[in-house]
């Protein structure tokens, strides 16, 4: 017999780009925000997204409109996107708050001109109904294009593949507050606790950011190609 205790269900979905202030940035067809997993450092959900469009500084202007997210930085820049880190408004009402009452993982989330297209997780048919049920109840507009049962292990995360130095960097970066948007410590004092140049750590830590954004931009396409 089949050991279900893993199985629940995979719900593809449309969402709206909703709170935000019309303008030139929607009309561009290169608009794109790509949910990028991260570094499992905190139980706080604080997603980064890799931008793409033709004028990235009107992407400042949407991310600032959006009523969904409270905070951002721009974290690195390149000729693959902008990397922002994200802080979402988990409010009630909103679909995020939704998805984690119901014990949802986000496993991809991109963002264009009309939308956004989440694919979501759920541990149970239980679970999944009552998400489906929060959002008719709270008028949470979503568009059901695909459920189907899933395994957990069913899709890799990014094969992200970092070295023991740089997820080391990353973590103790992350903890002592060197990516809020009002940096609480510098990286003098970061590469001073981990023994190394200020330079050493930059580069670690560039190289750490430019590797995960690659293994989700690779596994974003991956799935694309395989629908």
């Amino acid at each position: 017999m089949t050991d279900d205790h893993d199985t629940g269900y995979e719900v593809e979905l449309g969402h709206p780009l909703v709170g935000v202030s019309p303008d030139a940035t929607l009309e561009d067809p290169q608009f794109e925000l790509t949910f990028v997993g991260g570094v499992p450092v905190s139980g706080e959900p604080v997603p980064y997204f890799v931008a793409r469009g033709r004028d990235r500084e009107r992407l400042d202007d949407f991310l600032d409109d959006h009523a969904n997210i409270e905070r951002f930085e721009p974290v690195s820049d390149g000729p693959e996107g902008r990397l922002y880190r994200c802080e979402w408004a988990t409010r009630d009402g909103e679909i995020i708050s939704a998805i984690r009452e119901c014990d949802g993982i986000v496993r991809r989330m991109v963002g264009t001109r009309y939308g956004w297209s989440l694919s979501v997780y759920f541990p149970s048919n239980e679970l999944t109904t009552r998400f489906h049920d929060a959002c008719l109840s709270r008028d949470i507009d979503i568009d059901v294009r695909r459920v189907e049962p899933a395994r957990l292990d069913d899709r890799h995360p990014p094969d992200i593949a970092l070295s023991e130095k740089q997820l080391t960097a990353l973590r103790l970066a992350f903890e002592r507050g060197y990516f809020e948007t009002l940096k609480e410590t510098g990286l003098d004092n970061i590469a001073s606790q981990l023994d190394i140049t200020e330079q050493a750590l930059s580069q670690r830590l560039r190289r750490a950011l430019r590797h995960l954004v690659g293994s989700a931009i690779d596994d974003l396409e991956r799935d694309s190609r395989s629908e």
